[in-house]
């Protein structure tokens, strides 16, 4: 009889064994999924953070280069509008009067959009 429950014994703890290595088994390969998932996602946050640098650094460029292209407009504008002002003034002529207004309510919309460039 005690040889007997040794044996059962031996094979409850063997089936147990077995159990629990099979659990072991299958949670390491849970983990082993989740490790490699989470490098995916590390990898595709690195590019993203990559896409994200290069696109602000051409958005500040562009930014850059707006406002040159502003300040260069704002020059012309205004170096027009001196010379309409001498000549319509020299020349008295209706034309010259309503082009000189049409172009100093154009520098004031200019202004106003310079405005706004400077919230981007």
């Amino acid at each position: 009889m005690a040889a007997e429950e040794v044996l059962q014994g031996a094979d409850h703890y063997k089936s147990e064994i077995e159990r629990l290595t099979r659990e072991l088994s299958e949670t390491t390969h849970e983990k082993i999924q989740a490790a490699e998932y989470g490098l995916v996602v590390l990898e595709e946050k690195l590019t993203l953070k990559q896409q994200y640098d290069e696109l602000e650094a051409e958005y500040d460029g562009l930014k850059q280069e707006l406002e040159q292209l502003k300040e260069a407009c704002d020059l012309i504008v205004t170096d027009n509008i001196k010379r309409l002002d001498r000549y319509s003034w020299n020349s008295r002529s209706p034309k010259m009067y309503i082009l000189s207004t049409k172009l100093h309510g154009i520098a004031c919309a200019m202004s106003a959009n310079s405005d706004l460039l400077q919230h981007l």
